[in-house]
Parts: C-alpha cells; sequence; structure tokens
C-alpha cells in the first residue's frame, strides 16, 4: 500500500494528511506551538471528591480541575483508592473545555514502536489484526513471563518482529516510566510527560507503511528529522521539505477534502445524500434517497443505506466525530437487512477497535454508536459558529483563513498584491505581514461589510 503524509503548517496551524493509495485516510489539525494534553501524563493532588459522580476531581496544575472517575470504573484501575491531598499520576483522555475540566485516568499507556506499555496494568493484549493463533498465544506467552506488576499491547506491526527485539523495547519503555517518575517527584502539580504532535502520532501509529513525508515548513522539517533519527531512523531518507506544497494540494484535492468538512451535506454517487448536524450533546446524521438503484423499495433503501454507510463512516474519521452518534438510515422493514447494515457498520469500524462501539439500530429506525472523543472534531476546530445563522452553520476560523492567506501570498511572493479581509483579521495580518517581511509588497484593504471569514487577493502592480 502507498501510504503518504503531507504535512502543512502556518505561523499558527498545522494540518496533517494521511493518504493511503491516494485516498485521504484521515485528516489532523492543531494550533502550532500549543501544548498537547491528552495524551500527556501529569502529577495530580486529590482536591475532593464527588460522591455523585463516583469519581475525584484534582489539581494537575492547570486552569481547571480535571476529573477522574473511580468507583465502579475501569478507569480506576492502577490507583489505589484516593484522599484529599493525596498525589497521583494520570494520563488525560478528554481534553478541557471552556465549561469544565479534562478527563483522566489512572491507566496510563505509553506506546513504543511494537508496543503499548501499560505500566499500571497487569495484562497482555495482542491488536485483533494478528490473526494467526499461535502467533497470538506466543506473545501471551513471552511477555507473561518477562512482565512483573505490568502489562502491555502488542501492536500489528510486531507480527514478524523477533522476541530479543521486543523484549529490548519493552525494556526502553520502561525506562521511559522511571524517568517520569523520577520528574514527577521533583514537581508539587502539573505536566511530566507530553505527548507528542498530531502529525508525529500518524508517524508513530503508520511507521512501518509510510512511502513518504511531505513537509512544507523548514523549522518543523528540522525538528521533525531529529524525532525520527531518534525513534524512526528507518524514515529520514523518506522525508522531504518543499518550499510550496499546492502541487500536492491539487494532485491529491486536500483543498476540496479541507471545504468538505464544513458542509452539512455530502452527496452520493446514486444521487442520495446525508445531512450531518453536530451538537453539543450528539451528532446526528441523516440518510436521504436519490435514485432508484433496486427492484423493490426495500432493496432500494438497502443499497442507498450500504453506500451511505461507506461515506459515513469515511466522514466521522475524517472529521474525528467522537461521542454519541445518531443514523437516521432510510427505513427497512425485513429484520435481515437491518441486520446487513449493522455488520457492514461494524467492518467499516473494525479498524478502530475498542474505540468505537455500535449498539445497533432502535425500534425508532435509529443506529446508535459512541466513538472515543479526546478533543473536538476537526470540524469544530477549524471554524467558529457562523453569526448570521445564529449558530446552525459554521465558518472558517481565523486560524484556516490566515493559513489560506499565508499560503496563497507564498505562491505569489516577488509581486505587488492588494488583500481585502474583514477588519476583524486586520491586526494578524500586519503581523503575518511583518514576521514574512511583505509589508512593502502587500498592501491591506479593509472591507466592514464582509463575512468574517472573507479575503480576496489582487495584483497590484
Amino acid at each position: 500500500m502507498d501510504v503518504r503524509l503531507i504535512i502543512s503548517a502556518s505561523r499558527s496551524l498545522i494540518l496533517s494528511f494521511l493518504l493511503k493509495d491516494k485516498v485521504i485516510a484521515e485528516i489532523k489539525a492543531e494550533k502550532r506551538g500549543e501544548q498537547r494534553l491528552v495524551g500527556s501524563i501529569f502529577k495530580g493532588r486529590v482536591k475532593r471528591f464527588a460522591r455523585s459522580l463516583d469519581g475525584v476531581f484534582l489539581d494537575i496544575g492547570l486552569d481547571k480541575e480535571a476529573y477522574l472517575p473511580f468507583k465502579n470504573s475501569e478507569e480506576s484501575e492502577g490507583c489505589s483508592l484516593p484522599e484529599v491531598g493525596n498525589e497521583v499520576l494520570v494520563q488525560m483522555k478528554r481534553e478541557p473545555t471552556e465549561d469544565k475540566g479534562g478527563k483522566v485516568t489512572c491507566r496510563i499507556s505509553i506506546p513504543g514502536r511494537y508496543l503499548v506499555y501499560l505500566p499500571t496494568g497487569r495484562k497482555v493484549f495482542v491488536s485483533s489484526k494478528i490473526e494467526d493463533p499461535e502467533k497470538r498465544k506466543h506473545f501471551r506467552e513471552l511477555f507473561e513471563k518477562n512482565l512483573e506488576e505490568e502489562g502491555v499491547i502488542v501492536r500489528t506491526c510486531a507480527e514478524n518482529v523477533g522476541d530479543e527485539e521486543l523484549l529490548a523495547e519493552l525494556d526502553a519503555l520502561r525506562a521511559r516510566w522511571e524517568a517520569i517518575k523520577k520528574k514527577a517527584r521533583t514537581i508539587k502539580t502539573g505536566i511530566v510527560y507530553e505527548e507528542v504532535p498530531l502529525y508525529a502520532q500518524l508517524i508513530r501509529d503508520h511507521w512501518h507503511e509510510i512511502t513518504e513525508i511531505v513537509i512544507d515548513d523548514r523549522e518543523m522539517w528540522s525538528d521533525l528529522i531529529a524525532y525520527l533519527e531518534e525513534n524512526f531512523p528507518e524514515l529520514i531518507n523518506r522525508i522531504r521539505y518543499v518550499k510550496s506544497i499546492s502541487v500536492f494540494f491539487k494532485k491529491y484535492e486536500l483543498d476540496k477534502a479541507l471545504a468538505r468538512l464544513f458542509a452539512r451535506y455530502v452527496w452520493l454517487k446514486n444521487g442520495g445524500y446525508i445531512i450531518i448536524e453536530e451538537t453539543e450533546a450528539m451528532t446526528v446524521i441523516d440518510v436521504n434517497s436519490g435514485a432508484g438503484c433496486g427492484d423493490t423499495l426495500e432493496e432500494t433503501a438497502l443499497q442507498t443505506n450500504l453506500e451511505a454507510a461507506e461515506e459515513i463512516a469515511r466522514q466521522i474519521k475524517l472529521r474525528d466525530i467522537g461521542g454519541i452518534v445518531i443514523i437516521d438510515f432510510i427505513d427497512m422493514k425485513e429484520r435481515k437487512n437491518k441486520d446487513i447494515l449493522v455488520r457492514r457498520m461494524r467492518e467499516l469500524f473494525a479498524d478502530e477497535g475498542a474505540k468505537v462501539h455500535i449498539y445497533g439500530i432502535t425500534q425508532l429506525g435509529l443506529l446508535e454508536l459512541t466513538r472515543r472523543k479526546e478533543t473536538p472534531s476537526v470540524t469544530k476546530l477549524l471554524s467558529t459558529d457562523c453569526p448570521h445563522c445564529r449558530g446552525k452553520g459554521y465558518i472558517k476560523s481565523p486560524e484556516v483563513v490566515l493559513y489560506e492567506i499565508e499560503k496563497e501570498i507564498g505562491y505569489f511572493k516577488g509581486r505587488y498584491l492588494e488583500l481585502r479581509i474583514n477588519p476583524s483579521l486586520k491586526e494578524r495580518i500586519d503581523k503575518l505581514l511583518e514576521s514574512k517581511n511583505l509589508k512593502d509588497w502587500v498592501s491591506v484593504k479593509l472591507e466592514c461589510n464582509a463575512p468574517l471569514d472573507y479575503y480576496e487577493m489582487f495584483f497590484s502592480g
């Protein structure tokens, strides 16, 4: 399989596209220079009990207290019964929002090349993608013999790796955990191990199949070289820096993929379409039929639903939608057809393992699923509420508009330009032009009645 990672960065935003056989499989967006919280390990101190929530609240050095589920919860594995004032090492599972703090767990995991080390775990797990029963048995016996009060997850890419190399990585991950505990002893509360950025996580998860990494930021390219030298030296010769990423955006239609992230309507090949509505409580997806594609209404409904299922799974993964998802498929009468649809949905999310739970179709004909939520969806990260439709729609966030302007100005460097923008972007644009030494080349005109995400660029000489 041809797997490529394309990373494009501006002063404030980093976009990463993972392509498999030239088809976009994942899109990640993150603010440049922002501390990575999800996956990071913190030293916390118990502040108060939340008995009604079966948990405790911790001071972990952030503005808001973090919530640690405890009673009757597997999240508490690895924690002794806490008391107010107790210190505890936790890992963030869900980042804080404007309304509440993050959610943390005592079930710490430290990922490596072939293994995920579980210093507070007690079990050996083997990736479900390793299907050979003898291999699975061998891995369990190997680690059960070499583990103490700890656990591991054997990743798929470990299938053809020798025992010595696996045990060497286990020792390296143990050493990393000891270093984390040593650092924790030097602080009262706060972060003791910061998770790597999202683009580095994509490399860590797909290093064994990546054929090329393309990046358009020299500073990040230098940092990434250092990261690869330490962790994945075999990829050093597969990374290249390019001044302009535009060729790749056009070749793989990355710009169109970004635009589709903001769309409520997604069209299907048969003329049907799906509507995606993200709310605070859940995401609701409605399936609507197009041209008939079967001999009966029931067959048409099944075929349309199966096509919609493919696109829904793709959109959920691309947009990184988490939490509760309710899908209103076209109504089908026959039980066997409903079972076919549910089975197909499980197949489409099989690669995400325990991250997704599909609960089947309710009496109202709605398919229910949950997907582990760690951060806001890519759509939420890259957009802001539209001020004209009272939050019913989205427009590009200032970070996205600035990203697009920065890249477009770069394409026309050496030409005099007039840039027209909404006044809300004026201060940021001035900083951008100053940092790029472009104040003499770009004049800025303010359009007071333009939308917040509006910009246009013209040659001025």
